[in-house]
């Protein structure tokens, strides 16, 4: 009888272990689900969050190409000419002492004319090896 109650005894104890090993797997597994869905709804929020942001920078960028248009056309179109765009005057005609061709002409003139008067005082000393 002894037997029988030992062995009552210890089916218990394994049935109590077994019991609350099921128990803890049931835990287990409702905070797995529990943890899976509030994963899955920061999932979401960070989706729409960027969703969001997305449409922002769109409607910045859409805003900007609007006010660098306004910019150009401003730019292009003084105030109150009513869209009427008057050319600019034409440049005269270059001939002449005071064209551009002939002023350039005179400065590569100078400067040859500068060089060669701060080069000649170093081609008057001759090296010794030319004596």
């Amino acid at each position: 009888m002894r037997r029988i109650g030992w062995a009552t005894g210890a089916s218990l104890a394994v049935f109590a272990a077994a019991s609350g090993a099921t128990a803890q797997e049931d835990a287990l597994r409702e905070l797995r689900a529990r943890n899976a869905a509030q994963q899955s709804a920061e999932i979401a929020w960070r989706d729409a969050l960027a969703a969001q942001r997305e449409i922002v920078a769109r409607q910045d960028q859409l805003q900007t190409t609007l006010m660098l248009r306004e910019l150009d056309t401003a730019r292009t179109t003084p105030p109150g000419s009513n869209g009427l765009i008057i050319p600019p005057p034409a440049p005269p005609p270059e001939t002449g002492p005071d064209s551009f061709h002939a002023q350039m002409d005179r400065m590569e003139g100078l400067t040859q004319n500068a060089l060669a008067r701060s080069n000649a005082p170093v081609r008057a000393v001759r090296p010794a090896s030319d004596h």
